[in-house]
C-alpha cells in the first residue's frame, strides 16, 4: 500500500509544480532492482515540457521536486529518476523498468508491468 500513498503524493506535487510551467502527462513506478527491495522504486515520468533540456538537467528538476514537495519517507522509495519526453516513450520503455536497455532475464521471469498513471 506503500506505492499507492507514494504515487498520490507524486500526483498532488506535479499538480502543484504545473503552475510554474512544468507539465507532466503521466508517471509510473518500476520495482527498483526487479523488486528485490521492499518499496524501492523506479520513478519514470513523462515530461514534456522538458523536452529540448540534456537528460541530466530534466532529471536535475524532477528530483529538485521530489525534495520539495515529498517527505523523506517518501523520497527514499525512489531509487532511481528517468524522465521521458511524452507518454509513448514512457509507455515503450516500462517493458524495460523504464531503463533503455533491456534486460536479458526479462524473458524467463514472469512478473507484473509498471501501471502508468495520468497526472490531470
Amino acid at each position: 500500500m506503500a506505492a499507492t500513498a507514494l504515487v498520490k503524493a507524486l500526483q498532488d506535487a506535479f499538480r502543484s509544480e504545473k503552475k510554474n510551467g512544468l507539465l507532466v502527462d503521466a508517471i509510473g513506478l518500476a520495482p527498483a532492482y526487479h523488486g528485490m527491495g521492499k518499496d524501492c522504486y523506479v520513478l519514470g515520468v513523462s515530461a514534456p515540457s522538458l523536452t529540448g533540456l540534456h537528460d541530466f538537467d530534466q532529471i536535475t528538476r524532477i528530483t529538485k521536486l521530489l525534495f520539495t514537495y515529498l517527505s523523506f519517507d517518501e523520497r527514499r522509495m525512489i531509487n532511481r529518476v528517468r524522465v521521458f519526453n511524452n507518454i509513448e516513450e514512457l509507455d515503450d520503455h516500462k517493458y524495460n523498468d523504464f531503463d533503455d536497455y533491456p534486460y536479458e532475464g526479462y524473458f524467463g521471469i514472469q512478473r507484473k508491468l509498471p501501471q502508468l498513471y495520468p497526472i490531470d
